[in-house]
């Protein structure tokens, strides 16, 4: 399924991701999904929440670069191999990924971050 994610631009100095993520906060926006990727001077904060277009919205009014665009959600078995059966094909069709997040999407236990 389509879903719509929102990419923030951040520099890469402090509290700089405690910004973002505190304006959603305050506006009681979850998070159900992120991925972050930097490089010394900035980083890509990508987010998956309920009500993207009030996140972008938000986001936008406390001068942040923001981005949306639609992503795809793709449900899996919770066995070993269920991912490198999707990878198939997607790689039999020729469709290369640019990047990848997994995100649990039935609230069960607290989440964990690596």
């Amino acid at each position: 399924m389509k879903v719509k994610q929102i990419s923030i631009f951040l520099e890469n100095k402090k509290g700089r991701l405690w910004k973002a993520l505190n304006i959603l906060r305050g506006t009681g926006i979850n998070i159900r999904a992120l991925y972050l990727a930097d490089t010394s001077e900035f980083g890509i904060l990508r987010l998956i929440v309920p009500d993207p277009e009030l996140a972008r919205k938000v986001l936008k009014e406390n001068d942040l670069a923001v981005k949306m665009n639609e992503v795809i959600a793709v449900e899996l078995e919770d066995k070993p191999g269920g991912l490198a059966s999707i990878l198939k094909i997607l790689k039999d069709s020729q469709i290369n990924l640019e990047y990848i997040y997994a995100f649990v999407h039935e609230k069960k236990t607290k989440p964990y971050y690596s």
